[in-house]
């Protein structure tokens, strides 16, 4: 049986994609509920993503809209596997806004990360205290943030660094980020000596934009690109939300001043260098 569900990123894509095959065959969705043997209303739901569907009945739906294409098939039937998985984040559910959910299990099947970050440590980087910090600094828009719960997602999510095939993770900060002062300076000591050590780890790359670069593409704001087997998306923050971008184009638009900014910015090397001058002179 097929169940409800809240739409994730997969499973809109999923529903994004056969609809489109529908579409491009003709049918309207009454005739293709006829076609497959089902109501109008449960293939709209799976065509927005609020249902899930199993392989067999996925199997069918593809022979019906006569999908031959034996690479095109496996990529809907991955889509559809993973469009419903539970992991350690699903007890966090009510806790954290569903963007958060769907990014954080992406997060999880990463094969790459690139990151590009104008004020903080990205948060796979993040020690504790400094997470807390950044985390209560929240507060100032009123409301009560779960900081203890927050902080202890934000620690859980780094262990995907640490897995047995875990993702590449690359990283461009501007220099600002490792000047700055969070929770003072034994917090932010300790801050700079994590990012050293995590930046030994052989699938990750740090480096920082100095000052001396001047005007650069990524000026406009952080951003981090996720790419996993079957999709890559970006995502952008702002003050209050944050939100994806899934076109290819705008994708593309990301990726290419994220290479501009890796090669303005310090290499790994003299990046190390530079972090271990700040920690020698504070």
């Amino acid at each position: 049986m097929e169940n409800a569900q809240r739409p994730t990123m997969r499973s809109r894509k999923l529903g994004q994609r056969l609809r489109a095959i529908r579409e491009e065959r003709g049918l309207t969705l009454q005739k293709a509920a006829r076609l497959l043997n089902r109501t109008p209303s449960s293939l709209s739901k799976l065509e927005t993503g609020k249902r899930g569907i199993r392989r067999p009945a996925l199997e069918h739906m593809l022979d019906r809209y006569e999908i031959s294409d034996l690479d095109e098939r496996q990529a809907l039937y991955d889509l559809a596997s993973h469009a419903a998985e539970k992991g350690w984040w699903r007890r966090y559910e009510g806790r954290l806004a569903p963007s958060a959910l769907d990014y954080i299990a992406l997060e999880a099947e990463a094969i790459s990360l690139k990151s590009q970050e104008l004020h903080l440590v990205p948060g796979l980087m993040q020690i504790e205290e400094y997470a807390r910090e950044v985390i209560a600094s929240a507060s100032a828009l009123g409301g009560e943030p779960d900081i203890d719960g927050l902080v202890e997602v934000r620690m859980r999510r780094q262990q995907v660094l640490f897995q047995p095939q875990p993702p590449h993770l690359s990283v461009v900060v501007h220099e600002a980020v490792i000047r700055q002062q969070f929770g003072g300076r034994q917090v932010t000591q300790a801050q700079l000596r994590r990012i050293i050590e995590l930046a030994e780890l052989p699938n990750v790359s740090f480096q920082v934009l100095p000052f001396a670069a001047g005007t650069h593409p990524g000026l406009n704001g952080s951003f981090t690109t996720l790419t996993t087997n079957d999709l890559s998306v970006v995502l952008v923050e702002s003050l209050t939300t944050g939100w994806y971008l899934e076109d290819p184009f705008e994708i593309g638009q990301y990726e290419m001043v994220f290479d501009q900014q890796m090669a303005k910015a310090l290499p790994p090397s003299d990046s190390r260098a530079l972090i271990e001058q700040l920690l020698s002179e504070s």
